[in-house]
């Protein structure tokens, strides 16, 4: 008798174990392991964008003036994969240089994950150099002032030109180029010219405006306080007398808005701005609200505080506005940090306070006139 109960358990374990790998193998064979997920091609407008399978990133140049709100990529998938966001639904590539977008690839029980970034072909002189003296480059107006000595022979010159790689110039680096009139120097890339107008100055140069942040290629990291600070958003209204893309935005809301709710530049961002020889800031300011806009500057650590304001006007609401903000006459301390805030005004003191958002942009210290 116990050896047929022996026999009964011996069965039933058998019968278990069958069972438990017959399960196995189908769920293995459920599992689709072996399905492609890489894009085959991923292509906006006309240009096919650069594929790295191995970190995962595709990068697309597209020419310039190309409006990277708005593009609808077409994307080229292996057999049964799909994609997130599909192909041909537009996206805002506007920061997708700092911040990719992410696509991915679904397919079988696989996906893969890729970075995509779409960026305007531009070919730049980054720096013009004539013997010790630098030019002075728009990249907006795509011109170069350079000031040499009074009675410097201008019909000889070669100048040191430094632009963007894998370009071509023209005239070409190292030749002899006479300055006695603007001289119109063509930088090729990736197919497109940009045409840059550089004129020569005999006598002393000028002190210039200090950018201190134009958020395209002077773009620090403004510090949050008391509210998040959103670096490099889009330019609400390009058409005002700020047509840039790109500028910095915050909210101030009305009951919590109390006290210091703005942005800072300070700590790895800190500036190095002597009263000496700048006595005044100007920024672009873009609010739906009047009132006072508030720079805080200080020294390193903290110290040797000034409180600077300026006006936005009823008359501005909804346009850009250059706030100018002058420097105490007396001030000697070197300025390092510098804070902004939007409305400085406490709650109901002496405007109503409502919450609200403000732009703002074109940092800068200004020379003494």
């Amino acid at each position: 008798m116990k050896t047929f109960k022996n026999i009964i358990q011996i069965g039933a374990m058998l019968l278990f174990v069958g069972l438990f790998s017959a399960c196995e193998r189908d769920v293995a064979n459920s599992l689709d392991l072996h399905a492609e997920v890489n894009v085959l091609a991923f292509e906006v407008g006309n240009v096919n964008g650069e594929i790295n399978n191995e970190t995962g990133t595709i990068t697309v140049m597209v020419p310039e003036g190309t409006d990277l709100s708005q593009i609808a990529p077409v994307i080229d998938l292996p057999v049964n994969a799909t994609v997130k966001p599909a192909s041909g639904t537009p996206q805002n590539f506007m920061f997708s240089a700092t911040t990719p977008l992410v696509y991915r690839v679904y397919n079988g029980n696989l996906y893969n994950t890729y970075h995509v970034t779409v960026k305007e072909i531009k070919g730049e002189i980054t720096a013009f150099r004539i013997g010790d003296k630098a030019g002075i480059i728009d990249q907006t107006d795509k011109t170069v002032m350079i000031y040499l000595p009074e009675g410097t022979g201008v019909g000889q010159l070669s100048p040191a030109i430094e632009y963007t790689e894998g370009a071509e110039i023209s005239p070409v680096q190292g030749s002899y180029v006479d300055f006695s009139s603007p001289v119109t120097y063509k930088v090729t890339y990736m197919g497109q010219t940009f045409t840059y107008t550089v004129t020569v100055i005999l006598g002393d140069e000028p002190k210039l405006p200090l950018i201190i942040s134009n958020n395209e290629n002077i773009a620090p990291l403004w510090g949050d306080l008391g509210t998040a600070v959103t670096n490099q958003t889009a330019n609400p209204k390009t058409d005002g007398i700020n047509s840039s893309p790109m500028c910095v935005s915050m909210v101030r809301n009305a009951s919590t808005g109390e006290g210091w709710h703005g942005g800072a530049l300070w700590n790895e961002h800190k500036v190095n701005i002597d009263p000496a020889e700048y006595n005044r800031f100007s920024i672009m300011v873009l609010k739906e609200v009047a009132g006072d806009v508030q720079l805080e500057i200080q020294s390193d650590g903290e110290a040797n505080k000034d409180w600077l304001r300026a006006w936005y006007s009823e008359d501005n609401l909804g346009e850009w506005q250059e706030l100018i903000f002058e420097i105490p006459e007396g001030r000697t301390a070197i300025i390092n940090n510098i804070l902004v805030m939007p409305h400085e005004h406490a709650n109901g003191q002496p405007v109503a306070f409502e919450t609200q958002r403000m732009y703002w942009d074109e940092l800068k210290a200004l020379p003494k006139e």
